[in-house]
């Protein structure tokens, strides 16, 4: 019955990480595309509600728009260091015909420690570094790493998200950078100030 518990060759191992990794970068772009259909139609939702005057609304779709981009940008990131690791794999497979082992990598445990806390890579990655770390490819992972998830969507500054209220509005007559408590306060000046000269 050993032969069913035998040790995957290394060779082996990293085809099956590179594998894997390929099938996550797929998963990422996948998710890229959903973000960008999901933001032209919030774009769309903004300039409906600038047209109607609704500020308040527009400002809060604006915010969605700004996290929306900076998760997309993770994404993004987060696939370039999936390729990176898949390069180190590469790598490996060199080193494993002239040694017939896995050499340990400081490298792949640096990028490992930077996109296993991605909710959208966390299963997948926690269990190939458990692999990794039996390998002997990379050190033990703390535990307080492994499965971590407070990557939580920052608050989106408000100048970041005027900037981008600003961006989609301002070919919209009338819907430009002042607030609606701005706007009223300007119509109203004149008229008080007519009503003060005129009790005079």
């Amino acid at each position: 019955m050993s032969f069913l518990f035998k040790k995957p060759k290394p060779e082996e191992l990293v085809r099956k990480w590179k594998l894997e990794l390929r099938k996550e970068e797929r998963n990422l772009d996948r998710s890229i595309r959903d973000i960008d259909t999901a933001e032209i139609k919030l774009k769309q939702s903004i300039k409906q509600r600038a047209k109607a005057g609704d500020r308040a609304s527009a400002l809060i779709m604006a915010k969605e728009l700004v996290s929306s981009r900076k998760a997309k940008e993770r994404l993004y990131n987060s696939k370039a260091q999936l390729n990176s690791i898949s390069l180190h794999l590469q790598q490996q497979l060199a080193t494993i015909r002239v040694t017939g082992a896995l050499a340990k990598s400081a490298d792949v445990m640096t990028v490992m420690n930077k996109v296993i806390n991605l909710p959208q890579l966390n299963a997948t990655m926690v269990n190939m570094a458990r692999e990794m770390e039996r390998a002997g490819l990379i050190e033990e992972m703390v535990d307080d790493t492994l499965g971590a998830n407070d990557e939580a969507i920052e608050d989106a500054a408000d100048e970041e998200v005027e900037k981008v209220l600003f961006e989609i509005t301002s070919a919209i007559p009338g819907a430009g950078a002042k607030s609606l408590p701005e706007q009223q306060q300007e119509s109203e000046a004149p008229a008080a100030h007519e009503s003060r000269l005129a009790a005079l």
